[in-house]
């Protein structure tokens, strides 16, 4: 097994628990439909790498399970089969394939925002989120996979932790919010920041910088929470956010130590 195969099963393996949690929660009919979605975005996935590996001349390469499964584990919800199929051909094509196969941004972050900001309605993002309950289940389930995927250096984790403290501190101290512990356990924050926002295609290099993105990130997240009367979960944008100015947040830390 390959270093690249190795590090696909591992992706898999860690989405398995919080995929879990979703289908138990769907119950029988959303789960079959969670399944099918998951199967779409396989062959999408896998379908787009082919063709465009064919075109150039390359291998597919790997990381395209833990795309599909990263997409459909971000899900609150089933989604309607036609907008799922082009945020994900979206999220392939300009998340991986246009780049030669290696990613330059988690694809499922983009196919995610992708169909946020195109189909505000269609399911993508849990609204009016601060009148919901913590998800604890859901977010527990997904550390087990997220340690591993740190043991074996397939995460950031100065970025994850880097937005517990920031979406703590925000919620605890910035805007007075005295259950901040409740915000970590809403909506896809566990699941995004680990697997999105932690990912090696959004995380920086340095750790000190690590540790600012995910600040960022955490911030952002929640500002985006209370500040919108929409009150979307803010996840994916936060993620999104940081992933984008994290090259420049590396080059900021590096000049200050530098100067220090």
């Amino acid at each position: 097994m390959t270093t690249a195969d190795r590090d696909d099963f591992l992706w898999v393996l860690a989405l398995a628990p919080p995929l879990g949690v979703r289908l138990y929660a769907d119950g029988t009919p959303g789960a079959l439909e969670r399944l099918v979605l998951l199967i779409l975005a396989l062959a999408i996935g896998y379908g787009a790498a082919a063709a465009f590996a064919r075109a150039a001349g390359r291998a597919s390469g790997a990381g395209l399970a833990a795309f599909a499964m990263a997409f459909v584990v971000m899900l609150p919800e089933p989604v309607p089969r036609s907008s799922a199929a082009l945020a994900l051909a979206f999220g392939a094509v300009f998340g991986r394939e246009i780049f030669g196969g290696r990613a330059i941004l988690p694809p499922a972050l983009i196919a995610l925002a992708f169909a946020i900001f195109s189909f505000p309605e269609a399911g993508f993002e849990v609204r009016e989120i601060l009148g919901g309950s913590a998800d604890f289940p859901f977010a527990l389930s997904c550390l087990p996979g997220a340690a591993i995927l740190a043991w074996r250096g397939a995460l950031a984790w100065p970025v994850a932790a880097g937005a517990a403290v920031g979406a703590a501190a925000a919620a605890g101290l910035w805007m007075g919010e005295s259950s901040w512990w409740e915000q970590l356990g809403l909506g896809g924050f566990a699941a995004g920041v680990l697997f999105l926002a932690a990912a090696h295609e959004s995380a920086v290099s340095g750790t000190g910088a690590r540790w600012l993105h995910g600040a960022v990130v955490g911030i952002l997240v929640i500002a985006i929470r209370f500040a919108n009367p929409d009150e979307p979960d803010g996840v994916v944008f936060a993620a999104l956010l940081g992933g984008l100015f994290a090259p420049l947040l590396d080059r900021a830390v590096g000049r200050w130590c530098r100067r220090a």
